[in-house]
């Protein structure tokens, strides 16, 4: 297994240990720490995460469902190559959810929803020079969800959530520096678009966000093939 350091859980009343192995083991795979291709363990991430293998295994079983684990009778359990049809698939159904949630947004915002949003942009800017891109990735994922909760469906990002885990994992790829900085100039058009009040604006500008995906797309296969399933049309 790919060797990480996991802290032990500490449950809360709210969450089961199920929840928290497969939020650990979800991080993991969608930051990379454990890289398409590797092999995971049920013993290994028990014994890391100071829990029993029941939790691990039902952890292990929803990444399966998501496409992220590779769960095969009698050989070692792998992290799944990134499938760039799924990530394609992805792209197109994240963007029809939260373009209907940016333009209620703009249509709704209150005062308080901008002064949110302002400082959701501010804790990016915090976060664009920090080594680890998981920083950044944390407050990219806080803004979008703040747009469905602006939006009046917070629930929308759920649905999102259960579809776009190859999706992830290809925007990691890209998180530069350079990268973050471009993406912080699209969040910020997308605040002024639902600050004006304009539907029309802010969803321009999120089909213009969310669409990069597939002009980087191509260049991340090339960079990283090694990651990726051999599955391109």
């Amino acid at each position: 297994m790919q060797d990480l350091e996991f802290t032990p859980l500490s449950l809360p009343p709210s969450q089961t240990a199920t929840d928290q192995v497969f939020d650990a083991l979800y991080s993991a795979v969608v930051s990379l720490q454990l890289p398409p291709g590797s092999k995971v363990s049920e013993a290994e991430v028990a014994k890391q995460l100071n829990v029993s293998r029941q939790p691990v295994r039902d952890a292990f079983f929803r990444l399966s469902k998501l496409g992220l684990l590779s769960i095969r009778p009698q050989r070692a359990t792998l992290i799944s190559k990134i499938s760039e049809r799924a990530v394609r698939e992805a792209a197109f159904v994240r963007t029809a959810l939260e373009v209907e949630c940016i333009r209620l947004a703009a249509a709704r915002r209150t005062k308080e929803d901008i002064a949110e949003l302002h400082e959701a942009l501010a804790r990016q800017v915090a976060a664009l020079d920090d080594p680890d891109r998981r920083a950044f990735h944390v407050q990219d994922e806080a803004f979008h969800l703040l747009l469905c909760r602006i939006a009046g469906h917070t629930h929308v990002w759920e649905l999102i959530l259960e579809h776009k885990a190859h999706m992830d994992r290809a925007r990691f790829l890209t998180l530069s520096v350079s990268h973050r900085r471009r993406v912080l100039s699209e969040h910020v058009a997308l605040v002024e678009a639902i600050e004006a009040g304009s539907p029309d604006a802010a969803e321009a500008c999120l089909r213009d966000h969310l669409g990069n995906i597939h002009v980087v797309l191509p260049g991340l296969r090339a960079e990283n093939a090694a990651y990726f399933e051999d599955d391109c049309d």
